[in-house]
């Protein structure tokens, strides 16, 4: 049968407003690695196993520090959709928005304040991450932000095949994704945030961008090419 996914909640069109503001996730928004509650969750549900989870532990606390590269990335979120691989769709998007209403409670407080005053210009305001896509609309919902735009996984007859539907939204990805989703958006019309090197692809597309708590790839984008630096946490 041929694969779907559930369709994404519907919101204000973007032609509707003035601007874009685009916020990545994980060490942007809030501190640390989404997935990692994630995994724990599914755990104390029984959905995952315990030692799959804890083998992880080390590298979440990386990433908390200073992020993961990109093959690292691409590793993790692989990974956790093989162990998703049979399992229905229902249960995850529960787990999705418990999960994403804790993010939320976590998020940076001046993260927050970001978000609130482009909501209040007017902006169209969009999450755009690697975590997986029910987890993104979750922890979207729960801030304010009109849309989510993460990794799509593909379903099919109610259960995850344990495969990306389309492509990571990661890197050169997250601007596929964005294009998908959005369309062009000019770059003059948006404000981009995000935290890696991996961002960089996103981020000079947009006519304002900002580093927020950035790796040592981003940091040294933006001293270059003279973008502002916000430190969060």
């Amino acid at each position: 049968m041929e694969a779907t996914t559930a369709p994404a909640p519907t919101r204000e069109p973007v032609a509707a407003l003035h601007g874009v503001a685009l916020f990545d996730l994980d060490r942007t928004l809030v501190p640390g690695s989404s997935l990692v509650p994630l995994g724990r969750e599914l755990v104390r549900r029984g959905m995952l196993d315990r030692r799959v989870v804890a083998g992880r532990a080390l590298s979440a606390a990386t990433f908390r520090r200073r992020g993961l590269g990109d093959e690292r990335v691409e590793a993790l979120v692989g990974g956790l959709l093989a162990l998703l691989a049979g399992r229905e769709v229902v249960p995850l998007a529960e787990v999705a928005r418990h999960v994403g209403s804790g993010l939320a409670a976590e998020a940076y407080p001046a993260a927050l304040w970001l978000l609130q005053r482009h909501l209040a210009m007017g902006d169209f305001c969009v999450v755009l991450t690697a975590a997986p896509q029910p987890l993104a609309d979750a922890l979207a919902h729960a801030i304010g932000a009109h849309r989510a735009i993460g990794t799509r996984l593909e379903v099919a007859d109610g259960r995850f095949t344990g495969r990306i539907d389309g492509v990571l939204c990661h890197g050169p990805g997250k601007v596929r994704r964005l294009g998908e989703e959005l369309g062009d958006l000019g770059s003059s019309r948006a404000t981009g945030y995000g935290d890696s090197a991996s961002d960089v692809a996103v981020l000079e597309r947009c006519g304002d961008p900002v580093a927020v708590n950035p790796d040592r790839g981003l940091a040294a984008v933006a001293r270059d090419r003279g973008w502002p630096v916000l430190r969060l946490g």
